[in-house]
């Protein structure tokens, strides 16, 4: 038996604003005509309804806040939460502009029923700010509309769907006005009513588009639903309530979306090393900062971190009015394990640290050490940038001193020499360059790097440590 299930949710823009404000002040989303279209808790709780107009609402909640209503932010919105659905569920179709389809018959072995597919769906939407209702049905419209009536009906049982929908009021279906009017006046009210007359009759009377949908409500006819694919990147963007100028208080949106992120790079074992943070003004362009973690990251709150410390060196000039953060390539999560006698590290790892350090103080001030095929100690190494997330083998350097000298001194003391010599040359062998290194001990009790040149002359290189 095909079984599908509905998600509306009615508030999308309201639920989504990214302050702590938004959950305290009453918000409401008007549109063209200057009727209330989705509303926040705190609205509903001072009387404000659904296709109220305007004066009525101002008049009823004097410091009701306003916002106009974005069609393409609130499909933005309905996509990402898709998305975000997408890692426990498969089948997922839009239906703009505040529902999901999604088809529940591949999914309940695998969930071992409908109590198990819910659980794990439900802990999804928990973490999501965004309210909903929910219903299942035998079809898409089906559960469509016992979605619309707020019943939050979940079953797989034929007899008790029937049963609702026939008690479905004909505003929850997908009909428009004047049919619903001409039926009215036939003293047809409800779904039930509806299903029970001959569809002979019902095409003498109306047009195809009643049986077309009726068809598609009982599942007679063939309903197609286009399913989303998921994305390899994300994108999220929070319209903020009040426009901010501390970059402090964007902390708390900031997490909101980040959140999002790693919900989304668990379920998928991934992380990623960049993300792009843009501040949106109303009246300039965007900026943009572009936050990178040298080992790889998906934690929220590391990567909140990590941007806290570049927000903390701008100085806006602008307020800011909404945030967006992106991510366009993932890579597989690299386990972090260690030897059971290693001692015990700190909670911070060295790649850790370069993100922090680079973050605080700038991409291009942090810089590594790494070999060069190269025989003479000042060209052996040098510092790249950017630093490399593998570790470099320094076997070869076993016995080599901790500080070179930045120009090779010459020797002035005595010394007396422990191990050596070693001779290095540079590219060419050339005879009159070569160095023979020794180690020697000082009357200081020093140990030196010291090499004597193809004209017998001795120089101090490095001092161990």
């Amino acid at each position: 038996m095909a079984l599908y299930l509905y998600l509306q949710f009615p508030a999308l823009q309201p639920d989504s604003l990214g302050c702590a404000a938004a959950q305290q002040l009453p918000v409401a989303v008007v549109n063209e005509q200057h009727y209330i279209v989705q509303l926040n808790t705190v609205a509903e709780q001072r009387g404000i309804a659904l296709n109220m107009a305007l004066g009525t609402a101002a008049a009823l909640c004097h410091n009701l806040q306003l916002l106009p209503y974005q069609a393409q932010l609130q499909l933005s919105i309905l996509q990402s939460v898709a998305q975000q659905l997408y890692q426990v569920t498969a089948d997922i179709a839009l239906d703009p502009p505040d529902g999901l389809y999604i088809r529940l018959c591949n999914m309940l072995q695998l969930y071992q029923g409908l109590a198990g597919y819910w659980q794990a769906l439900s802990q999804v939407l928990t973490l999501l700010p965004y309210r909903y209702y929910y219903a299942s049905g035998t079809t898409p419209f089906a559960a469509k509309c016992l979605a619309r009536r707020q019943l939050n009906l979940l079953t797989g049982e034929p007899d008790a769907l029937t049963k609702e929908l026939n008690h479905s009021p004909l505003s929850f279906t997908e009909l428009d006005a004047d049919t619903r009017q001409q039926l009215q006046r036939l003293g047809i009210d409800t779904l039930g009513q509806l299903l029970g007359l001959s569809q002979g009759e019902l095409a003498r009377r109306f047009d195809s588009t009643l049986l077309s949908y009726l068809g598609r409500l009982r599942g007679s006819f063939y309903h197609a639903l286009h399913y989303i694919q998921p994305e390899h990147s994300f994108s999220r963007y929070v319209e903020l309530l009040y426009d901010i100028i501390d970059t402090a208080v964007l902390s708390t949106p900031l997490h909101v979306l980040l959140l999002q992120l790693e919900q989304q790079l668990q379920q998928i074992n991934a992380a990623c090393h960049q993300l792009q943070l843009s501040l949106l003004f109303r009246g300039m362009p965007a900026q943009q900062l572009s936050i990178g973690s040298a080992q790889g990251e998906y934690r929220a709150a590391n990567w909140l971190k990590l941007c806290q410390l570049q927000l903390d060196k701008l100085k806006l000039t602008e307020p800011v009015s909404g945030l967006q953060v992106e991510v366009t390539a993932f890579v597989p999560q690299q386990n972090q394990s260690d030897d059971l006698f290693q001692p015990v590290q700190g909670t911070v790892s060295a790649l850790q640290l370069v993100s922090l350090l680079q973050a605080r103080l700038g991409y291009h001030a942090v810089s590594g050490l790494t070999l060069q095929n190269q025989h003479l100690p000042e060209h052996a190494s040098q510092r790249p940038l950017p630093l490399l997330a593998g570790k470099t083998a320094v076997t070869a350097l076993a016995l080599r001193p901790a500080f070179l000298l930045v120009t090779p001194q010459r020797l002035t003391e005595a010394v007396e020499i422990s191990q050596g010599p070693e001779r290095l040359c540079p590219d060419g062998w050339a005879l009159e360059a070569q160095r023979d290194y020794f180690i020697g001990r000082n009357n200081k009790g020093q140990w030196l790097w010291l090499y004597r040149t193809a004209q017998q002359q001795w120089f101090v290189q490095g001092i161990f440590s």
